[in-house]
C-alpha cells in the first residue's frame, strides 16, 4: 500500500474514532455513531486487499495464516479490555448488572455479542438505561463474522481461476468472479437492511445481515482497485482532489446531520459508506495526497494508529466514570483524558508488542537461528517499552482510584429531619360512601418514618430482605399473581383468587403490570380479613386497561391486550364484586397506530373501560407509585443509597390530578386512592424502607414491599368507607 493511501486510511480511522467517542461522551456530533460504518468500509477494503495480494504473490490463500494474523491483531487488546471491564464490574456493579456484563463479555470473546444485544432488544441510543460497558464490542463481532466467510470466498475464487495460465488473465478472471460474488452479497445485504430497518430497527442495528454490505462495499473497492487506479491515472490529480474532498465532506456531514431518528443502517448508512469509498478511491495509486491535509497529517496518522485501542477503551471508561462521578464538564474532560491515557498504555503495553510477536508463518523460510534472532530483536524493541508502560499503568491506576474516592465522598449526605407530624391520607379521592371508623393509627405514619430514614441514609442496610441484588434478579418471579398477568390465554379466575370461598365480600384487581405488582398486597388483605374478603387478580403485563389500545413492544402484548380486556370485563360482570380496583401505569404512550396519547386521552379511556363493568360507585382507581431511580444504574456497593433517591415526576402528578378530576366529573361515585403515603416522604422516593427494597426496577414494587404496604392500602379503603 502506498504511503498516501496509508495516510488516508489512518486519517479516516482517526476521524471515525473521534466522532464515535465524542458522540458517546459529549452527545455531539449526534451522528458520530456512523463512525462505525466508516470503520466497516475501511476494514473490508484493507482485509480484502491483503487477501488479494497474497493470492497474487503466492497463488493461494492460507486460511491458517490469515486466522493467526487476525488473532494477533484483535485478541490481545480486546481480551485485555474485556478482562479489565469484568474486574471493574465485579467491584462496582450490583450482582444482576455484573452477571449481565459477564454474559456480554463471554459473547464478546465468542464474537457473537451483536446477536446477544439484538436478541435482548438493546436500544443502542438509550441513554438512561444501565448500559453495558461492553456494548460497543458488537461491531467487532460483526467484522470477525464477516472475516470467517470472506477468506473462504476468496479461496474458492482463487481455486476456480487457477486453471487460467496467463497471470494477467488469471487476475482479471479472479477480479470479475470475486466482484460478482461480493456485489451480489452487498446488494442482498443492503436490501435486507432496508426491510429490517423499517420492520425491526433495534435488531437491524446490530445484525450482521444488515451490516455485511458495508464491509462488502470496502471489499468490492479493493477488488476493482486496479480499474480505479487506471481511471484516476487519466483524470489526474485534480480529479483525485475533487473526489477526495467530496468524500471527506460527506463523512463529516454524515456525523453532523444524521441522528437516531433516521432509519439505520438502511438506507442512511449509505451516506458515510459512499463518502468513505470516495476518500479511499481517490487515494488508490496516488504517490502523494497533500490536498487532503485534514486526514493526511502526522496528528491524524497518530490517532489512526491508536484508533483500535481508543475505540476499545472509551466505552468502559465512560460507563464506569459517569457512574462514579457527578455529571458536568469536569467529568467529561476526565473521561476523555483517562480514555487517551489508558488507550496509549494499552497500545504500548499489550496491543503493539503482541501484534508484532515473531510467531507464525513467514514468507521467507527461516532456520532456527533466524527465528531466535527475530525474538532477540523483538525483546530489544519492546522490552523497555513494556516495562515503562507497566510502571505508568500502575501510576494511572493509583491516581484514578484516589480521584474516584474523592469524588465519591462528594458533599456529604442529605440532612433530612424527621417529619413533624403524620401525613394525611394520600389521595382521599372523590365519591361518597359512609366513612368507617379509622384504625387507631394510620399505618402510613410508620412507613413515612422508614421512607424518610432511607432517603437520608448514607450506607446500604446489611439486613435488606430480600437483598437488592436478589430483588433486581428475581423481579416478579415470587409474585403469586405472576401467571395471571402473562401473555397467552386468559387464566381461569379460580387460579388467581385468594381468601375464603365463603367470604361475603369480593374484590377484583385488574390492570397492567402495576396491578400485578400490587397483587401481593391484596392477597394479604384477603388473608388478614378474617374470612370477610375474597380477592381475584387478573390482567396483562404491559396492557393498559383502557378502551384505546396502547402500543407495547413486548412480544405478543399488543396482540393479546384487546381479548384480555374483553375477557376480564366479562368476568367482572359475572362476579359482580363489591369492589373493582384498577391500576395502570402513569405514563404517556401511543396508540397501535402510533398516534400520541396524552394524559387526558388515557384517563378518559380508563374510565370508559371500567364503565363497561356496570358497577358505578364500586370502582377504585389505585395510583401506581411514582417512578423510582433506575436500580441497574444507581445501585452499587460503592455508592450511597442517596444515589437511588428519586423525585416525583410531573407526569405522575398530571395523571393523579386528571384522574381525580375525571372521576369527580363523571358523578358515578367511584373512588381514587393515591400512593404517595407508602412510596415517598416529602418528595423523596428511596429504594428501600426499613429492611425491605421498595422496587426491583424503576417501575414495579417488590412482592415483599407490596405485602408491607397492604395495611396502608386497606387503611385508605377504610377511610373512604369501602372496607370495615
Amino acid at each position: 500500500m502506498k504511503s498516501s493511501l496509508r495516510h488516508d486510511v489512518q486519517g479516516l480511522r482517526a476521524l471515525a474514532v473521534a466522532a464515535v467517542i465524542l458522540c458517546h461522551v459529549t452527545g455531539w456530533p449526534r451522528g458520530g455513531f456512523a463512525g462505525v460504518d466508516v470503520f466497516f468500509v475501511v476494514s473490508g477494503f484493507l482485509i480484502t486487499g491483503l487477501l488479494l495480494r497474497e493470492a497474487d504473490d503466492t497463488g493461494r490463500v492460507s486460511l491458517g495464516a490469515f486466522a493467526l494474523r487476525r488473532l494477533k491483531r484483535i485478541a490481545p487488546a480486546s481480551l485485555l479490555v474485556i478482562a479489565a471491564t469484568l474486574a471493574a464490574a465485579w467491584f462496582l456493579f450490583n450482582q444482576a448488572r455484573f452477571a449481565s456484563t459477564l454474559a456480554d463479555g463471554v459473547s464478546a470473546v465468542l464474537l457473537v455479542s451483536n446477536w446477544r444485544f439484538a436478541l435482548e432488544g438493546t436500544d443502542y441510543f438509550a441513554s438512561e438505561a444501565a448500559v453495558s460497558p461492553l456494548q460497543h464490542l458488537w461491531s467487532l463481532s460483526v467484522e470477525e463474522q464477516f472475516y470467517l466467510v470472506l477468506p473462504l470466498v476468496v479461496l474458492a475464487v482463487v481455486a476456480l481461476t487457477a486453471p487460467v495460465r496467463d497471470a494477467r488473465g488469471r487476475r482479471r478472471a479472479r477480479g470479475v468472479a470475486l466482484g460478482a460474488v461480493v456485489g451480489m452479497l452487498v446488494a442482498a445485504s443492503f436490501g435486507f437492511a432496508l426491510w429490517q430497518s423499517a420492520s425491526a430497527p433495534t435488531v437491524a442495528y446490530f445484525s450482521t445481515l444488515t451490516r455485511v454490505w458495508e464491509l462488502g462495499a470496502g471489499a468490492l473497492l479493493a477488488v476493482v482497485a486496479p480499474a480505479v487506479a487506471w481511471v484516476f491515472g487519466r483524470v489526474g490529480t485534480a480529479g483525485r482532489a475533487v473526489v477526495g474532498w467530496a468524500g471527506f465532506a460527506g463523512v463529516v456531514a454524515s456525523f453532523v446531520l444524521l441522528d437516531e431518528t433516521v432509519p439505520f443502517p438502511g438506507p442512511w448508512a449509505l451516506a458515510p459508506v459512499l463518502a468513505t469509498l470516495a476518500v479511499l478511491a481517490a487515494g488508490i495509486g496516488a504517490s502523494a495526497h497533500r490536498y487532503l491535509l485534514p486526514i493526511a497529517n502526522p496528528v491524524t496518522t497518530a490517532v489512526g494508529t491508536l484508533s483500535y485501542s481508543l475505540y476499545l477503551w472509551h466505552f468502559p471508561v465512560l460507563v464506569f466514570l459517569v457512574m462514579l462521578l457527578p455529571a458536568g464538564t469536569q467529568t467529561t474532560l476526565i473521561v476523555l483524558g483517562v480514555t487517551v491515557v489508558v488507550s496509549v498504555l494499552g497500545y504500548l503495553l499489550v496491543e503493539q508488542p503482541l501484534h508484532r510477536m515473531p510467531v507464525g508463518p513467514s514468507r521467507v523460510r527461516l532456520d532456527r537461528g533466524d527465528a531466535a534472532e527475530r525474538w532477540v530483536a523483538w525483546r530489544e524493541r519492546f522490552g523497555a517499552q513494556v516495562m515503562l508502560s507497566g510502571a505508568a499503568l500502575v501510576v494511572v491506576v493509583i491516581a484514578s482510584t484516589v480521584v474516584v474516592q474523592l469524588a465519591l465522598k462528594g458533599e456529604g449526605p442529605l440532612q433530612l429531619a424527621s417529619p413533624a407530624q403524620a401525613v394525611p391520607a394520600s389521595g382521599a379521592g372523590s365519591g361518597a360512601g359512609g366513612a368507617a371508623p379509622a384504625p387507631a393509627e394510620n399505618p402510613e405514619v410508620a412507613l413515612q418514618a422508614e421512607l424518610w430514614a432511607a432517603a437520608s441514609a448514607t450506607a446500604w442496610p446489611t439486613d435488606l430482605s430480600p437483598s437488592l441484588d436478589a430483588a433486581i434478579a428475581e423481579t416478579s418471579s415470587r409474585n403469586p399473581a405472576a401467571g395471571c398477568f402473562d401473555v397467552g390465554s386468559t387464566p381461569d379466575a379460580s387460579a388467581c383468587t385468594w381468601g375464603s370461598g365463603d367470604a361475603p365480600h369480593r374484590l377484583v384487581l385488574v390492570g397492567d403490570s402495576t396491578a400485578l405488582a400490587y397483587a401481593p398486597a391484596f392477597r394479604r388483605i384477603a388473608d388478614d380479613s378474617g374470612g370477610q374478603w375474597r380477592v381475584t387478580a387478573v390482567g396483562l403485563y404491559g396492557c393498559r386497561f383502557t378502551t384505546v389500545d396502547v402500543q407495547n413492544d413486548g412480544a405478543g402484548v399488543t396482540e393479546a391486550c384487546p381479548q384480555r380486556k374483553a375477557d376480564v370485563a366479562a368476568m367482572v360482570r359475572d362476579l359482580q364484586p363489591d369492589l373493582v380496583v384498577v391500576s395502570n401505569a402513569f405514563a404517556l404512550g401511543t396508540s397501535t397506530a402510533r398516534q400520541p396519547l396524552g394524559v387526558g386521552d388515557l384517563v378518559s379511556a380508563t374510565l370508559a373501560e371500567t364503565a363497561q363493568y356496570g358497577l358505578p360507585g364500586r370502582v377504585v382507581y389505585l395510583a401506581p407509585p411514582p417512578l423510582g431511580a433506575d436500580l441497574g444504574t444507581c445501585y452499587s456497593p460503592v455508592k450511597s443509597p442517596q444515589d437511588c433517591n428519586a423525585g416525583i415526576d410531573q407526569t405522575w402528578y398530571d395523571f393523579e390530578s386528571a384522574t381525580e378530576a375525571a372521576v369527580a366529573a363523571a358523578g358515578t361515585g367511584d373512588h381514587v386512592v393515591g400512593s404517595l403515603g407508602f412510596s415517598c416522604a416529602e418528595g423523596y422516593c428511596p429504594a428501600f424502607a426499613g429492611t425491605v427494597p421498595t422496587k426491583y426496577d424503576s417501575v414495579h414494587i417488590t412482592p415483599e414491599y407490596a405485602e408491607r404496604i397492604a395495611s396502608s392500602i386497606r387503611w385508605e379503603l377504610v377511610q373512604q368507607g369501602l372496607m370495615q
